[in-house]
């Protein structure tokens, strides 16, 4: 299988390592980490790298993305000449996880909290929260969509008060690639903000699939070309498929 794959450099030592094992090994290319603070920005992107593709002479069997929902970003992106697969995931928390069903059992009573990686800690951006991409144009996405009164109520919903306590930092350790320096930086800079350093295992699982196939409907999206991807309010479905 000929695969392209657009990817957060988030993921880019999970990428490196798992496709290594793929029978062909794909055509991958990183946009920044960072690009999630701003999900319409990012959105332009993502959509600008899939028309180039489809306007190269070079064909793929699919593009695959490496990315979650990440504030809206995947949400409209249309798929051209080639079919485009997605994980089914609010952002790349659970993916490096390995399943949203993690992700669900950890952070669905708070998504706003931070969570780090080899990747954020190696960029330099130590760890990710929610709350940093809503309150740019993640924030006025919601608000386009339900209006100010409920697009606040949301966001309050997303961040619930800790009557001033910072919130922990989990830092997600992938047995098959730890990275021991870069969760000591992670954990020293965690203390210096006086939050609490919790490690959660990783998962390649998803990231395996994502390179090789297969992708069953439950955890990811198979877009068909001429088709859009559509955010809904499913916890579990994510995104569908409009034309």
């Amino acid at each position: 299988m000929k695969l392209k794959i657009i990817a957060c450099k988030v993921f880019q030592y999970e990428l490196e390592y798992c496709s290594k094992s793929c029978a062909e090994p794909p055509d991958i290319e990183f946009l920044e980490i960072g690009e999630h603070a701003h999900p319409v920005q990012l959105r332009e992107k993502l959509q600008k790298k899939i028309d180039e593709i489809a306007s190269a002479s070079e064909t793929y069997d699919a593009i695959a993305l490496a990315y979650g929902l990440c504030g809206r970003a995947v949400d409209r992106l249309q798929a051209r000449r080639e079919k485009l697969v997605v994980p089914r995931s609010h952002d790349c928390c659970g993916i490096l996880l390995g399943s949203r069903k993690k992700f669900e059992e950890y952070f669905r009573e708070m998504p706003s909290t931070p969570f780090s990686s080899p990747g954020y800690v190696e960029s330099g951006s130590y760890f990710f929260q929610d709350g940093e991409m809503l309150m740019g144009d993640g924030y006025q996405a919601l608000v386009e969509q339900y209006g100010e009164d409920n697009a606040k109520y949301i966001y309050e919903s997303m961040h619930p008060k800790l009557d001033g306590i910072l919130q922990p930092v989990y830092y997600i350790d992938t047995p098959e690639m730890s990275m021991p320096g870069l969760m000591r930086k992670c954990m020293e800079k965690a203390k210096e903000e006086g939050r609490e350093f919790k490690i959660l295992e990783g998962n390649l699982r998803l990231i395996t699939m994502l390179l090789n196939g297969p992708w069953p409907d439950e955890e990811f999206l198979t877009l068909p070309p001429g088709k859009s991807i559509q955010m809904t309010t499913d916890w579990d479905k994510i995104i569908t498929a409009t034309d």
